[in-house]
């Protein structure tokens, strides 16, 4: 598997954990159901969180 989100690329095994999924088979379905139906997925930055895992803009900024 990836290790991370395939939306925010956060790594999904790395604390801080948060509200966001960890589980990356769930985050492969959530990703290819969106993907297979045309639905755009909005940028973190835009949004405050990713649409896929949850993790939270700041978050993803302290994993980078």
């Amino acid at each position: 598997m990836i290790g991370k989100c395939p939306n925010c690329g956060i790594k999904l095994k790395e604390a801080p954990f948060g509200n966001r999924e960890t589980n990356e088979v769930v985050l492969t379905l959530k990703y290819r159901e969106l993907i297979d139906n045309h639905i755009k997925i909005n940028s973190t930055e835009k949004g405050g969180c990713c649409e896929i895992c949850g993790a939270e803009f700041e978050l993803i900024k302290m994993h980078r």
